[in-house]
């Protein structure tokens, strides 16, 4: 069953933090709007487990649009996960699926979220 993460509105492409819950486990996910989609990944750099915001709702880019990792500065294409550059280059951000629905996001399958 879809579960709702947050209004459309939202969601910028500098990015949104959301948490949810399943079976007891808090999941931390980010989520960002390109190109007129919004893609989601787990907030956890592959390279610590880390989150890759450095406060509630604040992400680093660079100068090219890439997220930047905080702790370490590996850089991620936020369009498909890829690390880029850096300790953990080759790697990708876990993504989520999601969807649009009445204006909100929809995260389709609350299992993954864990």
């Amino acid at each position: 069953m879809p579960a709702i993460l947050c209004p459309l509105a939202e969601v910028s492409a500098e990015g949104k933090e959301v948490m949810t819950e399943n079976e007891g486990k808090r999941c931390y996910l980010m989520l960002f709007q390109r190109a007129g989609e919004v893609v989601g990944y787990h907030n956890v750099c592959p390279h610590q487990g880390r989150n890759l915001n450095f406060a509630p709702d604040r992400f680093l880019f660079d100068p090219a649009g890439r997220l930047v990792c905080p702790h370490h500065g590996a850089l991620f294409d936020v369009a498909d996960g890829e690390c880029l550059q850096g300790p953990c280059q080759g790697a990708s951000l876990r993504k989520i699926e999601l969807h649009i629905e009445d204006g909100n996001v929809l995260l389709d399958d609350l299992a993954i979220a864990q």
